[in-house]
């Protein structure tokens, strides 16, 4: 176990080395900022009609919670997936091209083994870049609106509305974000799946991104209103249930049985496909 984890801060640290890694990181600063300095020009008009439609005080649930979980819902889901894509897309593909992948296999390690390392790693970046995203939104929140105040928490995919005071109100947006990162998960097995063909790490990452698009827009087209079950982007807004008042325990286990069987089949897929390859050659 000791060996396994040196290899892991291995791998972590190669992912760390280079620039592309940090992209996403500086992406969702710049973009927090912008939101920031647009709330504090123009104000939240549609959740300001939403928080006083519902009859409570907008001045008391208009706190650093409550920015934080609208500057989540703009950006999470798209500017996540690219670049968790172009992390995960890389990461096999990237080492396969430069022939890397060739001087790790001299070595006494299994492909199983090399292949889990670095499917860890980027399932861990995802979720790293998660709570990157979540506690940086809610630390420019507290720079706007200070501590304290109540907890407007919407979430239209699950159909979730809730209020809370700001102690509740901070525990349930830690846990959603935990919940939330372990969705995001799937768009980095995604891209992994396909950086472990014989194709270039930018082809990888593009289809992983197309895939998640496409399984989105199809999602809210209404064309598979009856078939959503299917679609991986429905199972992944399991963790805005998480946010509701009273949480339904068996669809959020559901949501996140079939997050876990996905990964587990598109890794399990990704290794029959890097296994089937030859890389000494």
């Amino acid at each position: 176990m000791t060996l396994f984890l040196q290899q892991w801060y291995g791998e972590l640290l190669k992912l760390f080395a280079r620039q592309r890694t940090y992209i996403g990181f500086g992406a969702f600063v710049a973009l927090e900022i912008l939101i920031l300095l647009l709330i504090k020009k123009f104000g939240m008009g549609p959740i300001q009609k939403a928080i006083v439609g519902s009859g409570q005080s907008f001045e008391y649930y208009f706190s650093a919670l409550t920015v934080a979980s609208t500057i989540m819902g703009f950006a999470i889901f798209l500017l996540g997936a690219l670049f968790l894509s172009l992390v995960a897309g890389d990461i096999v593909a990237k080492e396969g091209e430069d022939g890397h992948m060739r001087l790790l296999l001299a070595r006494p390690v299994s492909r199983f083994r090399l292949l889990l390392l670095k499917y860890l790693t980027c399932t861990g970046y995802a979720f790293l870049l998660v709570q990157f995203f979540a506690w940086t939104s809610f630390f420019l929140g507290l720079i706007l609106r200070g501590w304290g105040g109540g907890y407007f928490a919407i979430v239209p995919e699950v159909s979730v509305v809730a209020f809370y005071d700001w102690g509740p109100g901070l525990a349930r947006y830690a846990l959603s974000s935990l919940y939330l990162g372990v969705s995001m998960t799937v768009i980095s097995s995604i891209a992994f799946f396909l950086s472990c063909f014989r194709i270039k790490p930018a082809a990888a990452t593009i289809g992983a991104l197309t895939y998640v698009l496409v399984d989105f827009i199809m999602r809210n087209s209404g064309f598979m209103e009856n078939y959503q079950h299917l679609l991986v982007t429905k199972h992944m807004a399991a963790w805005g249930r998480i946010l509701a008042e009273n949480i339904d325990w068996p669809l959020v286990w559901r949501g996140y049985a079939v997050i876990v069987a996905v990964n587990i089949t598109l890794f399990t897929l990704g290794y029959a496909v890097f296994e089937s390859r030859d890389l000494k050659s």
